[in-house]
């Protein structure tokens, strides 16, 4: 039997008529608590969504808030692939209709070969032409014909990270983004302490400028992605050894910084932590890590690649305002595809429509 408080028996004598009152408050109390409860048990907006990367039981897994929707590529809403035309026969080919200046696929017909060039002006936002007509400046046609080598480049001898064979790939939106400079492309940052020489020189400064912040916006060194996805500089951190009297040539403190300015940049690149990659209880030990490090290797002996001997010498070829301040070219780093997810694009075949992408170099 529900027994009434005697506090409201007492008010309740003292107020006869001012009964709705406190009727009115409870009755509120109680239905935001039911609304309240209800939420959490059926929409729960801290509900969040495990990736194990390692052994169970150990802790290796990320988790993130579902309502986030941490994983989604909001770009591949907006990419339009372009579907190839039908032709009739006899129709005839690019380097039939325009000549022996195609720069690349002369063989295609010229309906898809035009198809093709439109569709890569709207993946980069610039206006592509593949031949010389007499208006194009030779240096950016150049340009493009080593852009397309790049992406043919990508698809087929690092292909065991794009997947290209396996449905995935890349083409010029996947860095491009609809942007003629990719928006997470990278220059050298140079000495951001003008004041300072040596370590002291590059880092400790929060770097505003999209292209210029390797660093992530912390106080470590700024030249993490130079020196690791361009020079090919070793990445350690340590080797287990003691290092209270350091000898000349020994790894220092300001090493590991750079180091952890790299992990800090692909943490944040695929928006992951660092359990993807590594078992936290032994960080140095390669036979403990997840099969996710093997994949990170291979795109950081791919950047070093494509970096040296595609993207790093176009300074030669591009204007001044297409360069950094060190007066070099933009080069692609972990961020300029994966811009915050683990599968660019959401996994979206870029070559579905347009496998020529995917060719072998010639």
């Amino acid at each position: 039997m529900l027994r009434i408080p005697k506090w409201y028996k007492q008010w309740s004598a003292d107020n006869p008529t001012k009964l709705y009152g406190p009727g009115i408050v409870v009755g509120t109390i109680g239905f935001a608590v039911i609304v309240a409860v209800s939420a959490v048990v059926f929409t729960n907006p801290y509900k969040t969504t495990d990736f194990q990367t390692g052994p169970r039981g150990i802790g290796m897994a990320v988790s993130k808030f579902v309502k986030d929707n941490p994983q989604d590529d909001p770009y591949a809403a907006q990419y339009v692939a372009y579907e190839r035309v039908e032709v009739p026969e006899g129709t005839p080919t690019a380097a039939e209709a325009y000549g022996d200046s195609v720069v690349a696929f002369g063989d295609m017909d010229q309906a898809n070969f035009d198809q093709l060039t439109k569709a890569m002006s709207e993946w980069t936002g610039a206006d592509i032409v593949l031949y010389d007509n007499g208006e194009v400046d030779a240096n950016m046609l150049e340009v493009t014909q080593n852009c397309i080598e790049l992406t043919q480049y990508l698809n087929t001898d690092w292909d065991g990270h794009n997947l290209a064979s396996d449905g995935r790939g890349v083409n010029c939106y996947t860095c491009h983004r609809g942007e003629p400079i990719p928006p997470q492309s990278w220059f050298k940052a140079g000495a951001v302490n003008a004041s300072a020489t040596g370590w002291a020189a590059i880092q400790n400064r929060v770097m505003l400028d999209n292209k210029y912040t390797q660093s992530e916006f912390t106080s470590l060194p700024v030249d993490a992605v130079e020196k690791f996805l361009l020079d090919g500089e070793s990445i350690k951190v340590h080797d287990l050894e003691s290092r209270v009297n350091t000898l000349p040539g020994d790894p220092t403190w300001q090493n590991a910084e750079r180091t952890f300015s790299l992990m800090n940049h692909q943490s944040n690149s695929l928006d992951v932590g660092c359990v993807y990659c590594h078992n936290t209880r032994a960080f140095y030990d390669g036979t403990q890590v997840t099969p996710q490090w093997s994949s990170t290797i291979t795109a950081q002996q791919m950047l070093i690649d494509i970096n040296q001997y595609y993207l790093e010498p176009r300074a030669e070829l591009l204007p001044a305002s297409s360069l950094g301040d060190e007066g070099d070219a933009g080069k692609a780093n972990c961020a300029t595809c994966h811009m915050g997810v683990v599968s660019p694009l959401n996994g979206r075949n870029m070559v579905a429509e347009w496998p020529e992408l995917a060719a072998p170099l010639e």
